[in-house]
């Protein structure tokens, strides 16, 4: 059972009702009676209209708080192990051309054939995309490690902007040791935050 509070607006006075929700409680006819407990809305009682007693008898119900929250983004923040796992991956583009030992001057039509192919030239181009889309996400792992550790301190609406004015390569992202990608993202975003100046990095909630 919740702990009911019962207050006198008037004289600020109050009570508690009993395990069962029954009190007791002295007011003028014209008083107005509180009533309220934790996760519920306070309830506003005033007899004034009602025939002059000694004593009234009320039922009072409560009606339960309902609050909208904020919504808020959990992101899982992986291990540098993982991130590396994924770095290595970088630049990896399956060979779409089915005559791909074909060279172009034993077998030229057969070669050309695969250059200017639209179906082909559109495989590659599915390739490079999913491989610029693997990268983007490795440097997001890496963003929200970073900003775990007090690193950087970006807004999740700003990575993709960050990245872009990164520019790192495949080949960078993979070779670079973890303390080389994390010192070029450190100067970058430096000069990233002077650069937008106008920007106030978000406040971190701990």
């Amino acid at each position: 059972m919740y702990q009911v509070v019962v207050v006198n607006a008037r004289t600020s006075e109050g009570t508690f009702a009993s395990p069962g929700g029954v009190f007791n409680i002295s007011a003028l006819h014209n008083d107005t009676i509180l009533f309220t407990a934790s996760g519920f809305a306070v309830k506003k009682v005033c007899l004034h209209d009602s025939a002059f007693k000694d004593h009234y008898s009320i039922i009072v119900k409560l009606d339960s708080l309902h609050m909208s929250l904020a919504e808020v983004k959990v992101y899982p923040v992986k291990s540098l192990r993982e991130i590396d796992e994924s770095k290595d991956r970088l630049g990896e583009k399956h060979n779409t051309d089915r005559y791909a030992n074909t060279h172009a001057l034993t077998s030229p039509i057969n070669y050309l054939f695969e250059r200017f192919n639209s179906m082909e030239q559109s495989k590659r181009k599915v390739e490079e995309l999913a491989d610029e889309q693997q990268k983007r996400q490795v440097l997001k792992d890496l963003f929200h490690l970073y900003i775990k550790n007090d690193i950087i301190n970006l807004d999740d609406s700003q990575f993709e902007t960050f990245i872009d004015y990164l520019n790192f390569s495949d080949n960078f992202i993979r070779t670079a040791t973890d303390y080389e990608l994390l010192m070029a993202i450190k100067y970058k975003y430096e000069a990233f935050e002077n650069a937008n100046s106008y920007y106030q990095a978000p406040a971190k909630h701990k």
